[in-house]
C-alpha cells in the first residue's frame, strides 16, 4: 500500500506552498477580512497545539521534529502493511503522514 505515499507528498507539497503564500501575501498580525466573521491572520507557533511549549526555551524544536518525524515513519509502517481492501485507511494515513512532514519541515526551518 506504499503507493498512497503519493497523496503523502502532495500534502507536503501543498503545505508548504501555502504556508510560502500567506509568509508572502500576508503581514504579520494584519488581519484579512474573509468573511464579515471570518479573518486570515498570520502568526507564528514555537510549541504545539495551542501553544504548548511555546516558550520552553528551544529544545521543543528537536522534541517535536523528532516526534514528528518518528510518527510518520510508524504510520508508513503501518501503511505498508495494509491490504489492498483497506484503501479509507490508507487515504487517511496518508494524510496524516504528509502533514506530520510538513510540520517536520516547519521544525527544521
Amino acid at each position: 500500500m506504499l503507493r498512497w505515499l503519493w497523496l503523502s507528498a502532495a500534502v507536503l507539497v501543498l503545505d508548504q506552498a501555502t504556508k510560502l503564500a500567506a509568509e508572502r501575501w500576508i503581514a504579520p498580525r494584519a488581519p484579512i477580512e474573509v468573511l464579515p466573521f471570518l479573518n486570515l491572520v498570520l502568526t507564528y507557533n514555537t510549541g504545539a497545539a495551542f501553544s504548548f511549549l511555546a516558550d520552553a526555551g528551544g529544545w521543543q524544536r528537536w522534541l517535536f521534529l523528532a516526534l514528528a518525524l518518528g510518527v510518520s515513519a510508524g504510520l508508513t509502517l503501518w501503511l505498508r502493511r495494509l491490504r489492498p481492501c483497506e484503501r479509507l485507511t490508507a487515504g487517511g494515513i496518508a494524510l496524516v503522514v504528509g502533514g506530520a512532514l510538513g510540520n517536520a519541515v516547519d521544525r527544521i526551518a
